[in-house]
């Protein structure tokens, strides 16, 4: 059985390591293209996708770039749910976000409530092309009766991100406006307040957890996947001016969009499958990601 995990090359796909899975790069397979997308499935004969790929970018380029956010990630999206309902690709795993929750959610969230109400404004565009793969999912069932997961990781980091500045996630972001606050002797500039709230996971952490469950049929539709931590923005902004050594000033930009002031998740049915997981200490994930960062500056997405 082949295995095709679409974002092979990113935070996430790179850290993957399944028996038999193919990671092609976008001169190999271009998922906007359903004709292409169906070519790659039939000459690879593959059987399942973990389905990783997606336009990302942080607070700042999802503001920007509504309209582009979801029209490529609603073309992405529909044509991997097509494909998995023409070559009945059983126990698929598409991957979420919990930004694609509704703003005014109850607290913690939980797989109920995902189409419960509007996402936040800052990123309504992407939230709702997401939204369509849970939906996706259920009409595949409903029709074929072919399953699949969704899965809802918290917020990922680690040493493949995209260390963009405009499109780049808050961890990487960070990690690179202070490296540069220190290069050039600048004050290290933080958006938002610095008391917002997030749950972070190291993507490798994650990575195992889908190498655990991908063939299981015994697991619902929707599930949450989340340390039980949560960190205010600046306890990582310590953590990163620690690791980077970094003597200068932090000033926090309270008039800058920082999206959603928290979003802690109920990750009970995922502990409820797998009650001994350890998460990596969010101290030493962003260790190794920082040092990895520098070590590899020219090469990094940024």
């Amino acid at each position: 059985m082949s295995i095709l995990i679409t974002g092979g090359s990113g935070l996430l796909g790179r850290e993957i390591n399944i028996s038999k899975s193919l990671k092609p790069n976008r001169n190999e397979l271009n998922i906007m293209d359903y004709e292409n997308l169906k070519e790659y499935i039939i000459d690879n004969k593959i059987k399942l996708l973990i389905h990783c790929a997606a336009k990302v970018g942080g607070v700042k380029a999802n503001s920007d770039y509504t309209n582009d956010f979801f029209i490529e990630n609603l073309q992405i999206n529909t044509n991997i749910l097509k494909a998995c309902a023409e070559f009945k690709l059983e126990n698929s795993i598409f991957l979420l976000s919990t930004c694609i929750f509704p703003e005014n959610a109850p607290l913690p969230l939980c797989e109920e409530t995902i189409n419960s109400g509007e996402p936040h404004p800052t990123n309504f565009g992407y939230a709702y092309s997401k939204r369509i793969l849970e939906i996706g999912a259920r009409t595949l069932y409903k029709q074929h009766g072919i399953k699949t997961k969704c899965i809802i990781p918290c917020n990922l980091y680690g040493k493949y991100d995209n260390y963009n500045l405009d499109t780049g996630h808050v961890i990487p972001n960070l990690i690179h406006k202070c490296y540069l606050a220190k290069k050039n002797n600048t004050p290290f500039m933080v958006w938002g307040s610095g008391e917002e709230e997030r749950e972070f996971m190291y993507a490798l952490d994650f990575a195992k957890i889908l190498e655990m469950l991908y063939l299981r049929d015994d697991m619902p539709q929707n599930i949450i996947i989340s340390p039980e931590d949560n960190y205010k923005i600046s306890e990582i902004v310590d953590i990163i001016v620690d690791i980077l050594n970094f003597k200068g000033q932090v000033k926090y930009s309270k008039e800058k969009g920082a999206g959603v002031f928290k979003k802690p998740t109920n990750n009970k049915i995922f502990r409820h499958f797998f009650p001994d997981f350890k998460f990596t200490k969010i101290q030493d994930g962003l260790y190794d990601t920082v040092n990895y960062f520098i070590e590899n500056y020219e090469d990094v997405r940024k």
